[in-house]
């Protein structure tokens, strides 16, 4: 059975905090050339085409992890200029919970922390990885873990060393939500 796409994955709300992330790691001086990065909750790899497509930063490949067969086949498909290549991009069916870090990576991403009701992915990512995290204070009935504040993001995903840490404010006509964003080491 064919699932439908979910489109609020091309909201302007999603595609303005991607945007803001790519931006925020593009002016991080990254220690590491070729970074090898992981995507958690990766959906259909908006992030990862936004990240390789820009080509500001030096990649040698994305992983992206998503609970969903069918969002890992979107995101190849999205993806699939960087498939082919050496597989630069690859979209991984697996629980981010589950997630061994044999192969450590550069940088780890979650831009959907809400959407994991545990912190269970968050203390198994090895400590001095750098992270680049989001979140948003929307209610939602798919927002299991939502956090209402700059502040209670920073406190939960407290860092060794802070990059970046900030609050991007979406106004539309029918309501107004905060995403929230921190980068550094863990």
């Amino acid at each position: 059975m064919k699932k439908e796409i979910d489109f609020d994955a091309f909201s302007s709300g999603q595609i303005s905090s991607k945007i803001w992330l790519c931006e925020a790691l593009e002016k991080i001086n990254f220690q590491s050339e070729n970074l090898s990065i992981y995507i958690l909750g990766g959906w259909y790899g908006l992030t990862a085409f936004l990240l390789l497509s820009r080509g500001n930063l030096s990649i040698k490949q994305v992983r992206s992890f998503d609970i969903s067969k069918q969002n890992c086949a979107v995101a190849d498909l999205l993806n699939e200029n960087w498939v082919w290549r050496e597989w630069t991009f690859k979209a991984i069916h697996k629980d981010v919970n589950e997630i061994s870090y044999d192969e450590k990576p550069d940088l780890v991403i979650n831009t959907s922390t809400e959407h994991i009701d545990n912190l269970e992915w968050w203390h198994k990512i090895p400590s001095g990885t750098t992270v680049a995290l989001q979140g948003t204070s929307m209610p939602h009935p798919e927002h299991t873990f939502t956090l209402k504040s700059l502040s209670e993001f920073q406190k939960t995903f407290k860092l060794k060393e802070s990059f970046f840490s900030d609050e991007l404010t979406l106004n539309y006509p029918d309501k107004t939500l905060s995403r929230f964003m921190v980068i550094g080491k863990k």
